[in-house]
């Protein structure tokens, strides 16, 4: 079992949902799996980049084996209102953007779980060091702690993918990338 902690500092998740505009105010959550994936490929790619793609590719091999399951915060959608120059002659001509972002009380934590992904230690170890590297997880507003965990029990995991699973019956589906 694979479970990552996932702690918005700023009590913040600003992203994007897959296959959304970002005008149209609706923020993804929970975060995407295939988030979460990008976000460590980029930690390798700009801060470990002398570490050899044999290393890399059984994390990402675990994370992308099956869909996570998880806990979710309380959690409440919202954004901001813009308007944005648009960077003309006429600086009254301005266009309305949304900033749409979900938040969560500070200190709560999103918890992800691969029930049958295994890593060994030093792959575990490799996981946590690239996750402490990582600052943001969305947009760069959505500062992020982000660490593996192994205690886990009594956890209520809330958040389940739509596998034909008979517990998720009476949860509302949620498309993530």
């Amino acid at each position: 079992m694979l479970v990552i902690e996932l702690t918005f500092l700023t009590g913040r998740f600003h992203a994007t949902p897959w296959g959304r505009n970002v005008n149209e105010g609706v923020p993804e959550w929970p975060p995407s799996p295939y988030r979460l994936i990008r976000s460590l490929y980029d930690v390798w790619k700009r801060k470990l980049g002398d570490w050899p793609e044999s290393r890399i590719e059984p994390l990402f091999a675990a994370l992308a084996s099956e869909p996570p399951v998880f806990h979710l915060p309380p959690a409440t959608a919202s954004h901001t209102r813009s308007f944005l120059s648009q960077n003309e002659k006429d600086v009254t001509k301005k266009q309305l953007i949304f900033d749409a972002f979900v938040i969560v009380a500070r200190g709560s934590s999103v918890l992800a779980k691969w029930p049958n992904a295994n890593l060994d230690e030093n792959q575990r170890c490799d996981l946590d060091q690239m996750l402490a590297l990582m600052n943001y997880l969305g947009r760069s507003e959505s500062w992020v702690a982000a660490r593996t965990v192994t205690n886990v029990d009594g956890v209520n995991w809330n958040c389940f993918p739509a596998d034909g699973s008979p517990y998720v019956v009476d949860f509302e589906p949620l498309r993530v990338a």
